[in-house]
């Protein structure tokens, strides 16, 4: 009879385990479906392009304010290991330069090449002048660029530049290729402005 008593007992605090071990896993399981999960960038949908902008290539099809514009030539440049490219894209009538980098999320800048005497000042100084808006320099340097399509650059080599921003946000950028300064002014676009059709490999 005392055995029958023990194997009783030991099925009891068997079962009761059981139970214990149940209402754990339940518990934590309504802890982890009660935590926060992990925080999402808010403009994740507005970025969504970033990858593409960052692999365009010569042949591309870019459609930004219902316009279509393909790319032509792209510099891809690097400065000790920051690097950022830039697109000629013309539309077979117009043309611009679409300049693409990363700088905490992904930073676009459109461009048209003015001449360089309608800039009030040189490459390096701490502000100019073009129309009615005075520049401050951003950042300058050197790097090395590879020429993809066509450029009008070397197919490879070295570029100096100089890059200025107003306080309105207008953009006016000094670069040298060879001997001469180019000069172009520009605005920046929203990565969600742009639609990006890539050519197939």
């Amino acid at each position: 009879m005392e055995w029958l008593l023990i194997v009783l007992v030991i099925l009891a605090v068997a079962a009761g385990v059981v139970v214990y071990r149940q209402r754990q896993r339940q518990q934590e399981a309504q802890k982890r479906a009660a935590a926060p999960g992990p925080r999402q960038d808010p403009f994740a949908e507005v970025h969504g392009n970033e990858r593409a902008l960052f692999e365009l290539k010569v042949g591309d099809l870019i459609r930004y304010h219902n316009a279509d514009w393909w790319i032509r030539g792209t510099l891809r440049l690097d400065e000790r290991g920051y690097t950022w490219a830039e697109h000629l894209i013309s539309d077979f009538k117009d043309q611009h330069w679409l300049s693409v980098e990363e700088d905490e999320g992904v930073t676009i800048g459109l461009y048209d090449r003015v001449p360089p005497g309608d800039v009030g000042g040189n490459a390096g100084d701490d502000t100019v002048t073009y129309g009615d808006g005075v520049f401050k320099l951003v950042e300058q340097g050197e790097a090395t660029f590879v020429a993809e399509g066509t450029t009008g650059t070397a197919p490879q080599g070295s570029a100096r530049y100089a890059d200025y921003e107003s306080s309105d946000g207008r953009l006016l950028s000094f670069e040298q290729f060879g001997q001469q300064w180019e000069v172009s002014v520009g605005t920046h676009v929203l990565p969600a402005a742009l639609d990006i059709f890539p050519v197939s490999d």
